[in-house]
């Protein structure tokens, strides 16, 4: 893969250009379906780490970098964009609320578990009949990542199986006491799709103290509905300048399926505000959640002192507590290593000891380790990068993410970002309740009705939420005529921003609310009685946006 920095744009030193278009070759352009970018102030300037995820050609390919002339880069980390999606995208909650004069509320509760992902409790009429019930389950980093309660060994096996996990057959015994004790169990696998097809992140400074994105380059190489992570670290929330900012309508939100359509519902509402808008995910204090590690100088020296290739990449591998997973190390350690015959580089880091050339005539190729590369690799792209990283944290406590996507048509003007001490923070975490009635004794989940952080409703159909937005190829194909914005601002310098378009009266209109088909809910859609916690489950960050043909951006 061979990485190309061209066609330079000279731009006033007052203003930090991030990064443009991809193209292949430098003339064929390439799918580019998702920009990641981090802003952060420096003592001189400003810091701007990029990772861009493609789709296109895996060699020959090349960023076209638009960047002032004073600019400075070196690399950056690919576990920091993992990091920031893990600790800072939106997750979404839906909590159940069931009027407890209802029977039998627990075997009729339904499953709020996303489509494609089996149940093997779903369905079942026997309550006493074995069952596992998923809580979670939601992408973090490289794992598909599930929470299961299972009512006995035998359906865990059975859920496990059917979701493609391998289970040893002596399990059973070890398991058996944590499930008597009710225990929930996390498995873990890979994601389809993962570590595969990312360039390397970047880094440039410069001087100038106003974040920008060079987008109208991008539109070259844009997908439909593009998207765009500009997360901004400093002393205060940030806005854009020339942008418009929009609260979504949270109603249109696919809640049974844990907000899965949140990207959907930003392209809807980012073209309803004229196509260039940022809606905030997270704004607030940082807390030092991100922890990328480095390695000591003792640990570097330690390594030089390794004879035994395979004890050398153990050692490398787990020694920092980076964990063997982290993507900056397994692509220094990858491209130190030098193999014999048909064995590769992966199969080593896969198992090292299984591959280790002993001198007793054992199977297996042999493989060798360029130490002194090793070490440089290490302290030139894993230490320098991270350490630069954790001073920028360091340095502004407060840190704004904001998203949007674009489709070529509408990547006409480059954004700008400020900042605004007057805005509060927001959370990335959003629960929205369910709020369920009884009808002749029992739930009525089909009239069940949503309410949203926001404080929008919308009354359930058959289970779902009949306002969700889908959208393919930059065009809504469900949910026509419902708002994707809730409200569209012009963000400020200070203060507060200028409404510019409310349409809580539209969203309410179409909410089914006042609707009473089947239920014996009041004109509120709320019980006179105290509703009963049931379940608070699926707690899921949106990552990013899909790209078209395989896979969160959010």
């Amino acid at each position: 893969m061979r990485l190309l920095l061209g066609a330079l744009l000279l731009l006033s030193p007052q203003v930090g250009m991030a990064c443009g278009g991809l193209f292949c070759d430098n003339t064929t352009p390439v799918n580019q379906s998702a920009e990641r970018i981090l802003f952060a102030p420096t003592e001189d300037g400003m810091d701007m780490h990029v990772r861009i995820t493609y789709a296109g050609p895996p060699s020959n390919f090349g960023w076209l970098l638009p960047v002032p002339r004073d600019v400075e880069y070196g690399l950056s980390s690919e576990s920091l964009f993992t990091q920031l999606d893990q600790n800072f995208a939106p997750v979404f909650v839906l909590r159940t609320e069931i009027d407890p004069g209802c029977s039998d509320l627990l075997r009729a509760a339904p499953s709020n578990e996303s489509a494609g992902f089996s149940d093997a409790g779903a369905g079942q009429s026997d309550p006493n009949e074995a069952t596992v019930q998923v809580l979670s389950r939601e992408a973090v980093g490289p794992y598909d990542l599930v929470v299961l309660l299972p009512d006995s060994v035998e359906a865990l096996r059975e859920w496990l199986t059917e979701n493609e996990y391998q289970i040893p057959d002596t399990a059973d015994a070890t398991l058996q006491p944590y499930v008597e004790m009710e225990a929930a169990f996390l498995a873990l696998k890979l994601l389809a799709g993962s570590d595969a097809g990312d360039v390397q992140p970047i880094r440039m400074s410069f001087g100038g103290s106003t974040p920008a994105i060079p987008i109208v380059p991008t539109s070259v190489a844009a997908d439909p509905d593009m998207g765009i992570l500009v997360h901004l670290l400093g002393q205060s929330r940030a806005v854009p300048n020339n942008y418009r900012h929009v609260k979504i309508n949270e109603a249109a939100l696919d809640w049974n399926n844990r907000g899965q359509n949140y990207a959907d519902v930003v392209s809807q509402a980012a073209d309803e505000a004229g196509g260039q808008a940022f809606v905030t995910d997270f704004a607030g204090a940082h807390n030092d959640r991100l922890f990328l590690g480095t390695f000591e100088a003792q640990q570097l020296e330690r390594v030089r002192t390794i004879q035994d290739p395979a004890e050398l990449l153990q050692y490398v591998l787990f020694s920092a507590g980076l964990g063997s997973n982290d993507q900056d190390l397994q692509r220094v350690v990858r491209a130190a290593i030098s193999t014999r015959g048909d064995l590769t580089a992966d199969e080593v880091l896969g198992c090292p000891q299984c591959y280790s050339d002993r001198g007793d005539g054992a199977e297996g190729q042999a493989f060798e380790v360029d130490v002194e590369l090793l070490i440089t690799s290490i302290e030139e792209q894993i230490n320098e990068p991270r350490e630069r990283i954790e001073s920028l944290f360091g340095e502004n406590p407060y840190l704004t993410r904001l998203y949007s996507t674009m489709s070529a048509h509408e990547m006409t003007v480059d954004p700008t970002f400020g900042y605004n001490r007057d805005l509060e923070d927001k959370a990335n975490r959003r629960t929205a309740i369910r709020r369920v009635r009884c009808f002749m004794g029992r739930p009525d989940f089909d009239n069940a009705i949503i309410e949203t952080p926001s404080g929008l409703r919308v009354r359930e159909r058959d289970g779902g939420n009949p306002n969700v937005i889908v959208r393919q190829a930059g065009e809504t194909v469900r949910g026509e005529g419902v708002p994707g914005a809730w409200v569209i601002e012009e963000p400020m310098a200070a203060g507060q921003p200028e409404v510019l378009e409310d349409k809580t009266e539209i969203i309410e209109s179409i909410s089914g609310i006042n609707e009473n088909a089947g239920c014996a809910c009041d004109a509120t859609g709320t019980s006179g009685t105290a509703m009963l916690f049931v379940f608070g489950l699926l707690l899921v960050p949106v990552f990013r946006r899909r790209e078209r043909g395989d896979e969160l951006e959010g």
